[in-house]
């Protein structure tokens, strides 16, 4: 199966940012503006032709990247909760912001140096891919899907990514 993965456009987290809104708040953030412009400019990209579906992450910045490409193809749209973020902590407690970056720092080297991430406060690699390509294998049976989400949602699948992947950015291979 082939994905066209897309990463999300970029948030706004302006009023967030101003109303003091914690990481689960945030998740709400719409697209910024020109976030907005680069993925309706994204979407006439032939690299979407021929999808048989497309799924997407349940945050905002997901969600609202995939129905602005989608308006154009008109495809299936499913939207999988377990496509969301990497979870910083498996608890579900609070976590600061400061302590989320260092988990996130943290995950990113044991990610590069394929270290095992055993007996962390987050979720290791090994359980984000578990959870994505559960999903994906639901819809094994399709040719070609787009899946809207998230740079740590690609790592999983794909492995340690140097140079990442900007917002709006494109990925494809094959599953």
């Amino acid at each position: 199966m082939e994905i066209v993965f897309v990463r999300h456009g970029t948030p706004d987290y302006q009023l967030s940012d101003e109303r003091k809104m914690c990481q689960l708040e945030k998740d709400y953030a719409p697209l910024e503006r020109a976030g907005i412009a680069q993925i309706m400019t994204q979407s006439q990209s032939a690299i979407f032709d021929n999808a048989d579906l497309m799924l997407s992450s349940p945050y905002t910045r997901a969600l609202q990247t995939a129905e602005i490409i989608n308006r154009r193809l008109q495809l299936d749209l499913f939207v999988e909760h377990d496509l969301r973020e990497w979870k910083a902590d498996r608890t579900g407690g609070y976590i600061s912001l400061m302590e989320r970056d260092r988990r996130w720092g943290e995950y990113r080297a044991l990610l590069k140096e394929r270290k095992p991430m055993r007996d962390k406060p987050y979720e290791s690699v090994n359980e984000l891919s578990a959870r994505v390509k559960a999903i994906l294998e639901q819809y094994s049976e399709n040719k070609k899907i787009i899946l809207v989400s998230h740079f740590n949602v690609l790592e999983s699948l794909i492995g340690f990514q140097e140079k990442g992947i900007k917002c709006g950015e494109v990925v494809t291979f094959d599953y």
